[in-house]
């Protein structure tokens, strides 16, 4: 039976997780001395930590492919229209289930700022365009700071259907999903692509990083691709309008982004 202590500690554990993740904080240092820790089956006791001396486990770390790959299925399709009609009614994944209608994307087909979010909403679900609602709108005008608007970009997600109220698409289904959201870069081939959010910055970046920590910086996306796509194109991690809804004090940091982003589209 386990002590009141040790069932308190695992509680104080739990909740300092729980806030770590909300904040996106999903990884921790691995020292050596922790890799040890949690490879040796029996604890030491507190006389057998006493000893300094005892040998480490070497770890070798394993280096990740981080390249994204195009669909080779998709490589004859050369408009936006065609990459649209191969979705089709689609049903390769289960968020058909929870969808109204395919939000495949908005916007210009030479746009030079490509957003993406994680996935439909559920007015964009009903309207079949991304970023409807009181989100919408304070994305409208955040545009409209930096003399842009929604004519002149382009707006997508992921994963192109509504995954339903306060859910997230699963790894298997933007891995399914992506290879669309790719062939619309390759397409568009857009001068900077912002990420809209935890989700696509980590997925684009190949990343567990939290968004805090990715964004106010750009990255060469090609560098992180299996082909060379036309021109360089520049990813820019950023707050999505509606974590700026729930909490106006990050509006500073947005905002400090979109600055960033409107001087690089004025370099020649």
């Amino acid at each position: 039976m386990k002590k009141q202590s040790d069932i308190n500690l695992l509680l104080g554990i739990s909740k300092l997780l729980q806030y770590h993740d909300s904040l996106g904080i999903r990884e921790y240092p691995r020292t050596q001395l922790l890799e040890h820790f949690l490879h040796t089956k029996e604890r030491p006791t507190l006389s057998q930590q006493g000893n300094r001396h005892q040998p480490k486990e070497r770890i070798t770390p394993k280096t990740p492919e981080k390249k994204h790959f195009f669909d080779p299925n998709l490589s004859r399709k050369v408009t936006l229209h065609d990459v649209r009609e191969e979705l089709g009614v689609c049903q390769r994944c289960p968020l058909h289930k929870t969808r109204a209608n395919i939000v495949f994307g908005q916007g210009s087909s030479r746009a030079k700022l490509m957003l993406v979010a994680d996935a439909p909403g559920f007015k964009d679900d009903q309207l079949s365009a991304p970023l409807q609602g009181e989100a919408g709108d304070l994305l409208d005008k955040m545009l409209a700071a930096i003399g842009l608007s929604r004519e002149e970009i382009y707006i997508t997600t992921l994963v192109k259907c509504f995954p339903g109220a306060d859910a997230k698409p699963r790894a298997a289904e933007i891995k399914t999903c992506i290879p669309f959201l790719f062939r619309q870069i390759e397409i568009i081939c857009p001068t900077i692509i912002c990420a809209l959010g935890m989700q696509p910055a980590q997925t684009l970046l190949h990343s567990r990083k939290s968004l805090f920590q990715l964004r106010g910086r750009f990255y060469n996306f090609n560098d992180l691709c299996s082909s060379e796509l036309e021109n360089k194109i520049m990813l820019m991690p950023s707050l999505h309008p509606s974590l700026l809804l729930a909490n106006s004090d990050l509006k500073k940091a947005s905002w400090q982004d979109l600055q960033m982003i409107q001087k690089k589209l004025q370099e020649p």
